[in-house]
């Protein structure tokens, strides 16, 4: 166990400080140089590639290599040096490629709050006319990109100076927050994050369990293992698992909430009512004992959990739950494949079963609910999705969790609640890591007492 002392606090706090700045400077400096700015840096970029060709090339001349180390620089050579020709033949494509990943970029988030408006048309629900708002003005900036991006590059730069800027500022508001006395924090509440870029979020959680999977190889179990940090010993009131799997789609996260020992989760789990690869489905919900969903996460599914938990007042604590009772007054049960196979007595395997909901009530005794109208009737994994469900029990109960823009990943929880972990003034109090090998590396150090022995000392 690890306790966050006042140095990482420290260092969160000045590196929200200076990233801020950083990105605030950067973001004028595009709306002022535009066009040249943007130029020049690709002038910059392509004499680079002609800069480490050349070097490639030299060195494949006149250093003594291995065979196979004397093919890799040459072929390096050869590319850098291809591709500083094409970009320097056809200056047009350098100077519209960014322009068209814009384009595509709000051409994805327009058609992402589009659909998300007719799910939440078709349910009758609140906030569909801002996705309608949201979708047109992303359409508004995407086409006229996409059809002439070297002549809009100009209206990208200011789109992309002024996020910057924001997402500067957003960093600052972090820093504030951080240095204001607790007592005066309710006075500046903030009701709105601009986050990183999604496809960068999206992939946070299976970075960090790529980096977690490396010092846990090494079983050094003769000095702490970081598989838990706390603030306080302090016993969270609601925790927030963030998942991911080092294949498939599990790389980019599932968001789960937990209170009072029950976990609840939200999903497209009765894949015969799922369109587009999966991507739409009835809603469904299940409820779950806490430790025998961990259990099941890490040792059936190969899963590493990443737990953040919060500590609420007797008042957010109330909010939480009558969220969490308002979702399941509206909601049907379903009865798994499992469990009218118990019902009507038939003798069949557990192993056997193949579909997700039978397959977790056998284990952990889960029941499944189906949604039956509201938001949440139709899951979509870009818009109405597990994060959206988490954010509907904790941002709209009176917690300091932030409103977020844009797509809404698990990446985008993992890295809010990850800073806010790090300040010493936020509800986040601990962050747990669950998975097979601190599990197991867990048992182990308790076994050997080295623990024990560390904190007598």
């Amino acid at each position: 166990m690890k306790t966050v002392l006042k140095s990482d606090q420290f260092f969160e706090a000045t590196s929200s400080f200076v990233t801020s700045i950083v990105l605030i400077i950067l973001g004028i400096l595009i709306l002022i140089g535009k066009n040249q700015l943007y130029f020049s840096v690709i002038d910059l970029f392509i004499s680079s590639l002609l800069i480490l060709g050349v070097l490639q090339f030299i060195r494949y001349l006149f250093l003594t290599l291995k065979p196979q180390e004397k093919k890799v620089t040459f072929a390096r050579s050869f590319f850098y040096l291809l591709f500083c020709l094409i970009l320097s033949s056809f200056p047009s494509i350098p100077r519209s490629i960014l322009s068209l990943l814009f384009s595509i970029y709000m051409l994805l988030n327009g058609g992402i709050k589009l659909i998300t408006y007719l799910i939440l048309l078709s349910s009758k629900s609140n906030g569909r006319l801002g996705q309608l708002i949201l979708a047109l003005i992303y359409f508004a900036v995407g086409i006229p990109l996409l059809i002439s991006p070297i002549q809009k590059v100009d209206t990208m730069l200011i789109f992309l100076g002024w996020y910057t800027i924001l997402l500067g500022v957003t960093y600052f508001l972090d820093f504030l927050s951080e240095i204001i006395p607790k007592r005066y924090k309710t006075k500046l509440r903030r009701h709105f994050r601009i986050t990183l870029p999604v496809l960068l979020e999206a992939i946070l959680p299976y970075q960090v369990l790529r980096e977690i999977n490396y010092y846990l190889n090494k079983e050094a179990f003769d000095i702490p293992m970081i598989y838990e940090e706390k603030k306080s010993e302090i016993i969270p009131d609601l925790e927030v698992f963030i998942h991911v799997a080092p294949s498939g789609y599990n790389r980019f996260g599932h968001v789960d909430v937990c209170m009072n020992g029950v976990v609840l989760s939200y999903g497209a789990y009765d894949f015969s009512t799922s369109k587009l690869f999966n991507m739409i489905g009835e809603g469904m919900v299940f409820q779950v004992d806490r430790e025998k969903y961990i259990d099941y996460c890490t040792h059936y599914s190969n899963k590493t959990l990443f737990c953040f938990g919060m500590k609420l007042t007797d008042r957010q604590k109330n909010n939480v739950e009558k969220q969490i009772n308002a979702i399941m007054e509206n909601v049907n049960y379903y009865e798994t494949n499992y469990e009218r196979d118990q019902r009507l007595k038939k003798k069949v395997k557990k192993n056997s079963y193949t579909d997700y909901p039978s397959i977790l009530t056998s284990l952990t005794g889960a029941k499944f609910y189906k949604v039956q109208s509201g938001p949440f009737k139709t899951f979509f994994v870009l818009g109405v999705n597990c994060c959206k469900l988490a954010d509907n029990i904790i941002g709209k109960s009176g917690t300091d969790l932030l409103k977020m823009t844009g797509i809404i990943t698990p990446g985008t929880y993992y890295e809010y609640l990850n800073q806010e972990f790090y300040k010493k003034n936020s509800m986040v109090i601990s962050k747990v890591i669950y998975n097979n090998k601190s599990i197991k590396a867990k048992k182990k150090f308790f076994s050997t007492g080295s623990i024990a022995k560390k904190e007598e000392k």
